[in-house]
């Protein structure tokens, strides 16, 4: 099945276990390194709340749902089927490469049924999410300065290959505006259609295919989802018009030479590079990490 949407396009790449997963949580650029919600309110907790392990052999995890935001479709009530290691990541709402390596945070799986006032925001959600880890599954953490894999984005050898943005075009992109499956060129990448409206495909085999339209490059940072944080460092201030051909196989192959991903196109280093004239350079820089001191193997009786 081709996944494909003609809005605007924030989930460029996923780095998990394969190129079709996507990851639960990508934010934390660099300038959001710095450490939030270190301690929860002992105050804020769930009016009543329920944890249980999963039992062997049963569903796969299943979306969190009642997370104030906008698109909260169930206020009132949090639920979850889910491992440890995604429900520490969402109780200090960070993304995975903040969390301390922690691979057995995710063999334990938990079932969570909790109620809480319609109007609680996101950060007493996490205050209460991070109470409810300490109280029932014995959760203790501290925060620490650690080494962790960063990116710069600069401007190659050769100068950029953006495109200063042109004017919008009639009915907001032409042929943009259609629904359905993209056409795939004899290269296997979708093909764009008419206009310059922004645009996202992918295939099935992970090829990949987005056009952006009068943006920043802070805002192309965001686009960017890779194993840390991604810092502007190319000095460009206008916006700017692009199209954009790269392999999630490749890119994964490109992070993790363990990974057994079969390239089949440029990774998002050498797309970014040759089709945008722009360098993702890895570094390595300390940021304030999650460490998790200790957790029980199963939470305490309800």
């Amino acid at each position: 099945m081709i996944s494909h949407t003609l809005r605007s396009p924030k989930r460029l790449l996923s780095v998990g276990g394969s190129f079709v997963s996507t990851l639960a949580i990508v934010g934390g650029l660099l300038n959001q390194v710095s450490v939030r919600a270190q301690t929860a309110s002992s105050a804020m907790r769930f009016d009543v709340a329920s944890v249980r392990l999963v039992p062997d052999g049963s569903t796969p995890q299943r979306r969190l749902s009642g997370i104030p935001g906008p698109n909260n479709k169930d206020p009132g009530r949090f639920s979850a089927r889910a491992n440890l290691l995604t429900l520490v990541l969402t109780a200090y709402d960070i993304p995975n490469y903040r969390l301390f390596e922690q691979s057995d945070l995710g063999l334990l799986r938990v079932d969570v049924e909790a109620t809480m006032p319609t109007d609680t925001t996101r950060e007493q959600l996490n205050a209460m999410l991070q109470n409810l880890l300490a109280d029932r599954m014995g959760l203790k953490v501290h925060w620490a300065s650690n080494e962790i894999t960063m990116y710069d984005l600069v401007v190659a050898k050769g100068g950029p290959k953006l495109k200063v943005a042109a004017p919008d075009s009639p009915a907001g992109g032409g042929d943009a505006s259609r629904a359905g499956p993209p056409r795939v060129g004899t290269h296997g990448f979708p093909i764009p259609p008419s206009g310059n409206a922004e645009w996202f495909a992918q295939m099935p085999d992970g090829r990949v295919g987005m056009r952006a339209h009068a943006q920043t490059v802070p805002e192309l940072v965001k686009q960017i989802a890779l194993n840390g944080p991604i810092n502007d460092a190319t000095g460009l201030t206008g916006k700017y018009d692009y199209t954009l051909f790269y392999s999630m196989p490749a890119t994964l192959s490109a992070i993790n030479p363990t990974s057994t991903a079969e390239p089949n196109g440029p990774s998002i280093f050498e797309a970014v590079q040759e089709q945008l004239g722009l360098e993702i350079k890895k570094v390595r820089r300390p940021a304030q990490v999650l460490f998790v001191d200790h957790v029980n193997k199963q939470p305490t009786e309800n």
